[in-house]
């Protein structure tokens, strides 16, 4: 019940920031190219397989749905992560995590990685259609959507769209760092209750 309750919370607060970003940013004429504010991460060597048998503390983001676990993480502060194949998608997170090698992590200088994110967000359709090429599994066609034309807001207006959007996105990263501990918690729980090594009293 607990897990459900974040997940819509967190749902409705990406929500919010995302009606935010359309509402001061969506029809802005483009002035630079996305390669103007990127920062890419090094590329992680590390297959999904792998962390699909780790028990670490670490997020790790992958091009699929599910987010697992690792040992030590790759990056910190504020990363946008991408699928690299298959159907476009993009997670964003705030602090320490992980991701695997199908996954490329971003992120911005000028404190404009929330900014990135939901404007990722809100091509999505664009990026799928155009930026994802190739027979068979589709690629993400990297250098291509590094030089896409992107509106970049100058100082006033970033600082007030990140007084209103950065707390949202912090609540949404501790929320699932609180869902991740409760699911380590309840696959801990269960196996134990079942074969009655623990017991549940009133």
């Amino acid at each position: 019940m607990l897990l459900s309750v974040i997940s819509v919370l967190n749902d409705n607060l990406a929500s919010m920031a995302y009606d935010i970003y359309m509402h001061t940013f969506f029809s802005k004429k483009p002035n630079g190219k996305l390669k103007d504010i990127l920062i890419e991460a090094d590329k992680s060597s590390v297959q999904v397989g792998e962390a699909k048998q780790s028990t670490g503390e670490y997020p790790f983001f992958t091009s699929g749905s599910a987010i697992l676990k690792w040992d030590i993480p790759f990056i910190n502060g504020r990363n946008c992560f991408l699928n690299t194949g298959g159907n476009a998608d993009v997670k964003f997170y705030v602090g320490e995590a992980a991701y695997s090698t199908d996954t490329w992590c971003i992120s911005t200088n000028n404190n404009m990685s929330d900014y990135l994110y939901l404007l990722l967000v809100s091509i999505k359709p664009e990026l799928n259609q155009k930026f994802f090429q190739g027979t068979g599994l589709k690629h993400l066609q990297k250098p291509l959507l590094k030089d896409r034309p992107i509106y970049i807001p100058d100082f006033e207006k970033l600082k007030t769209f990140n007084e209103q959007v950065n707390p949202m996105f912090n609540i949404i990263s501790e929320n699932t760092r609180e869902n991740q501990a409760l699911i380590t918690l309840r696959d801990w729980l269960l196996p134990m209750l079942m074969n009655g090594q623990a017991t549940i009293s009133d």
